[in-house]
Parts: C-alpha cells; structure tokens; sequence
C-alpha cells in the first residue's frame, strides 16, 4: 500500500493494463487510486472508458483452437506413467511407510491388531459354538423330514 497520491497518468496506465475492476488493480496502488477517483473527475472519465471498454472485449467470444494445434499441445503434454496394480500398491507402501515411520511401526501395528482380534472376538461372541450346546445339524438329522439335509 502506498502512502503517495496517485497521478492521472499512472491511474490511466493501471486502468489500461487492468481494466476497470478495482479487485483486478495491483494492491500495493489500490488505495491510491480509488482515493484519485473520488477526488478527480478526470479519473472517473478514464474509468468510464476503461469499463465501457472492458464490456466491448467481454462480448467477444473466446476463440477456439484449431484441431492441430489442440493435437500438438496434447502430444507434447507429459504423459502420467501408468502403473500396474502391483506398482500402485508399492507406490502407496512407501507414501504410508514414509508418513508413518516405515518397519519400525510393523510390530506396534502388529501386536495391536491381534490384540484387537483377540478382544473382539471375545466380546462378541455369543456362546455359540460351544461343548454344551447341542449340534444342530445332528438333532435335524433325528427327525425324518429333514432326511435330505
């Protein structure tokens, strides 16, 4: 931000270069120049025929790029090396190993998952499967209607 007033010449040089948009102005002469607008006459005149001009170049369309110059830009462009799944498993390895400390978190990472296991099987098992309950399949296979299974 500059503390020096703005001349007429630098605000028709920043509305030439930039247009009549304030946002679009450099920063550092933002302050200066709205300043200039709201003292000078002459400068609401220049924003005048920058924003007229601004409106002119807005209507005209963008222009389409020739088909061989697409395909030249296209050609030219770096191709993404395309890896196969075994290389984007390592690939990721690494991210994580580098993140996370590699090997040395292998064992902690270990111990806690079969500690998990462990627990959870616990948890949530419901008995099932046990020596006091009776086999299923053998009590169906005592009653003769269900002899097919």
């Amino acid at each position: 931000m500059t503390t020096d007033r703005m001349t007429l010449q630098r605000f028709e040089a920043i509305t030439a270069a930039y247009g009549a948009r304030p946002d679009r102005w450099p920063a550092a002469e933002r302050d200066a120049a709205n300043a200039l607008l709201a003292d000078s006459a002459a400068a609401r005149t220049l924003l005048e025929g920058a924003a007229a001009l601004d409106g002119l170049l807005d209507m005209v369309p963008a222009p389409a790029p020739a088909p061989t110059m697409r395909a030249a830009i296209l050609a030219a462009a770096p191709r993404a090396a395309t890896l196969s799944l075994a290389g984007r498993l390592a690939e990721a390895w690494r991210a994580f190993s580098g993140e996370f400390g590699g090997f040395r978190a292998a064992g902690p990472v270990l111990a806690a998952s079969l500690l998990l296991g462990v627990a959870a099987g616990s948890l949530l098992s419901d008995g099932a499967g046990g020596a006091s309950d009776p086999d299923l399949l053998q009590l169906a296979l005592l009653d003769e209607q269900f002899a097919e299974y």
